[in-house]
């Protein structure tokens, strides 16, 4: 199941945005939806995406600025921008700056609107398929343990997951800053 993460700070459009692609992208998409950009740069800490789409102009902070967060916590998402801002400098600074794969007006055309999602979707699983033939061959030639490819596979699914604190009798310790 592919995830995709959509934000915007304001919901009218997040609900407008995932009436379109449930009807359009089917069940074996898991949309997510977060109206708040710092919530989301969170929430993408702890949880893969395969697609992030994200607002330009928010409060607190920018999609670029959230996007950038998205890809220092999951290098390998793919991840778009959706906007209603015609400055093409700001637009061709995401793109180069936070390797934006695409760039999605405010009005959208909901059938466009979704191509242009279900082709991220393609890319992101196509990337997977080269890691994953990538590692197996890492693995072959003993560049790579399959412990350290099942790691790397392992946190790319649930970022954080093989990072445990080990107390001194075998206890998992639990970060103080957890609510």
């Amino acid at each position: 199941m592919s995830r995709l993460l959509l934000v915007d700070d304001e919901p009218h459009v997040t609900s407008a945005l995932l009436r379109v692609l449930r009807r359009r992208l089917g069940p074996s998409v898991q949309i997510h939806v977060i109206n708040d950009p710092v919530a989301a740069a969170a929430l993408a800490r702890e949880r893969a995406f395969d697609v992030v789409v994200s607002d330009f102009r928010m409060p607190e902070m920018n999609g670029l600025e959230l996007l950038k967060q998205v890809r220092d916590a999951q290098p390998h998402a793919v991840r778009m921008i959706l906007s209603a801002s015609s400055e093409f400098s700001t637009l061709l600074g995401a793109v180069n700056e936070v390797e934006v794969f695409r760039y999605l007006p405010k009005p959208w055309n909901d059938d466009e609107l979704a191509e242009h999602i279900r082709q991220a979707l393609e890319r992101s699983e196509a990337a997977r398929h080269e890691r994953e033939l990538a590692d197996a061959m890492r693995v072959q030639v003993g560049e790579a343990s399959v412990i350290d490819v099942e790691l790397r596979r392992l946190e790319e699914i649930e970022p954080g997951i093989t990072r445990v604190n080990w107390g001194p009798n075998g206890e998992v310790l639990v970060p103080v800053d957890l609510p």
